[in-house]
């Protein structure tokens, strides 16, 4: 990926400057469908679309894409089937585990309608 990092230092005689950038890559699956999307600053830079078999740039073409190297769908393929193995182990070795049952945080009563002096109210708990 190209990066172009244009610095401006006016009147100072010595300084720094650090550049802080956010890169999120979000791999996904369940038996039907997946997921695999990288993001650089909070923007969609590229995903994988796994029913038209392509990875996909979804910016503007008035932007200056980032480009991935060739092979990247063929290895969001591979990362799906590891999801995949490792979604069974998981299913498997938590198999027969007891649910954890919580008691609720909180108890909320409202009344179901605007109340009215002199009028018979509804409330209602939520648990």
């Amino acid at each position: 990926m190209k990066m172009k990092l244009l610095l401006f230092v006016c009147g100072i005689l010595s300084g720094t400057a650090e550049v802080f950038h956010e890169d999120l890559s979000i791999t996904g699956c369940s038996d039907s469908d997946g997921e695999l999307m990288y993001a650089l600053d909070g923007e969609e830079v590229w995903y994988a679309d796994f029913k038209k078999q392509t990875g996909v740039e979804p910016q503007p073409p008035f932007v200056d894409h980032a480009s991935y190297v060739e092979g990247t769908y063929e290895s969001a393929v591979a990362n799906q089937q590891i999801c995949r193995q490792n979604l069974n182990t998981i299913r498997e070795a938590t198999k027969g585990l007891p649910l954890k049952r919580d008691p609720p945080s909180n108890v909320v009563v409202y009344n179901r309608d605007k109340v009215e002096l002199g009028e018979q109210n509804t409330l209602i708990c939520h648990v």
